[in-house]
């Protein structure tokens, strides 16, 4: 596959932008918490 720019935005920017909110840890679906596994 050829490297290129690409333009796809994810889908937790994608809430963001539509709900206004200000950062995108706030769209998160499940929180990044520093110390625990995310499985």
């Amino acid at each position: 596959i050829p490297p290129s720019a690409g333009c796809g935005i994810g889908i937790e920017r994608l809430i963001r932008f539509i709900c206004n909110l200000k950062s995108v840890a706030e769209a998160r679906l499940f929180a990044k918490l520093p110390g625990t596994l995310s499985i």
